[in-house]
């Protein structure tokens, strides 16, 4: 068995990540190279779901030679051949076909992805296409079970280069990991669990601010509801023991008015008229016959400026 290429080692890869049963170069009985009359293997042979199906990778020699010359124009015509016997012989055996094309290798992951959905799904009788050049073909159902035939030669011990990971494959699904990469992995692991106990503990944190903000400002608003009740009573004693309105008579055609009170419940300008302020205005007509006067005088003496609609209903 021939040291796979780094687009095979890619697909090895992935199908070990979605952790799916498969053969590397397996040979079937009657799938035989017409050119040479030997078994002919077939890239990757999966085990989906008890099911076989068939991945081949074809890089650019399968379309182009790769000179001028007899040899390889032979070579080309060759595996041209052998590409149809797969195909045929898929589809005598009701078995999906996947064809990746080398102009789609950065798009391996999502291809197999979608066509190992599309097999347990199954999907039959037709053809779909990936991407504008990788296409794979559906036969009829139930697919060909994965066991039926015999499988390939054993596969010896290999070692697969990654970037991220190394590690020996013994079989389609048991490898045997380099100390170091397991030590690397495990390094990684406790780091992120670091990283989550982090973030467990800056969110209780924010929690608990949280609450004794909440809690304090409860507290706030108790407070002030105790201060509001608590000077309520003064206003009311000071109404009772002061007297608001005084009168000062000169004689029975003469009266002067003076206000001491507070003309609104609150400091808003627009806000309600006192009793005290309505008894006054009650008063003040008296001595006024138009309300514009009662007014004008308001505004003058106490810079009150107040309605005559408002002015009306005190003195009705």
């Amino acid at each position: 068995m021939e040291q796979p290429s780094e687009p095979e080692s890619q697909i090895i890869g992935i199908l070990n990540n979605m952790h799916i049963l498969f053969d590397r170069e397996r040979t079937f009985s009657n799938l035989i190279s017409k050119t040479e009359n030997v078994l002919l293997p077939v890239d990757f042979a999966l085990n989906i779901n008890g099911f076989l199906a068939i991945i081949e990778y074809n890089g650019s020699q399968h379309y182009k030679a790769k000179n001028n010359t007899d040899s390889a124009q032979d070579a080309l015509r060759r595996l041209s051949a052998n590409g149809t016997a797969r195909l045929n012989y898929c589809s005598k055996n009701d078995i999906p076909i996947l064809i990746i094309h080398y102009k789609d290798k950065e798009k391996i992951i999502k291809i197999i992805s979608s066509f190992i959905d599309d097999v347990k799904n199954n999907i039959h009788g037709t053809t779909k296409a990936y991407t504008q050049h990788t296409k794979a073909y559906f036969r009829n159902i139930p697919y060909h079970t994965f066991e039926v035939d015999p499988t390939g030669p054993i596969k010896p011990i290999q070692v697969h280069e990654n970037d991220n990971l190394g590690y020996l494959s013994l079989s389609n699904d048991a490898i045997v990991w380099t100390k170091k990469e397991l030590d690397t992995l495990l390094s990684r692991t406790k780091y992120y669990e670091q990283k989550v106990q982090q973030y467990k503990t800056v969110t209780a944190d924010l929690v608990l601010t949280i609450d004794s903000l909440q809690h304090e400002l409860v507290e706030k608003d108790a407070l002030l509801q105790h201060v509001d009740s608590t000077q309520q009573p003064v206003e009311t004693i000071e109404a009772e023991t002061k007297p608001k309105i005084q009168l000062d008579f000169t004689d029975k055609y003469s009266t002067s008015l003076e206000f001491k009170g507070d003309f609104r419940k609150t400091n808003s300008p627009r806000s309600q008229l006192t009793d005290d302020a309505k008894i006054f205005i009650k008063a003040l007509s008296k001595h006024h016959e138009k309300v514009s006067e009662i007014q004008d005088y308001l505004q003058n003496n106490y810079h009150e400026n107040i309605s005559l609609t408002t002015l009306k209903k005190c003195i009705l």
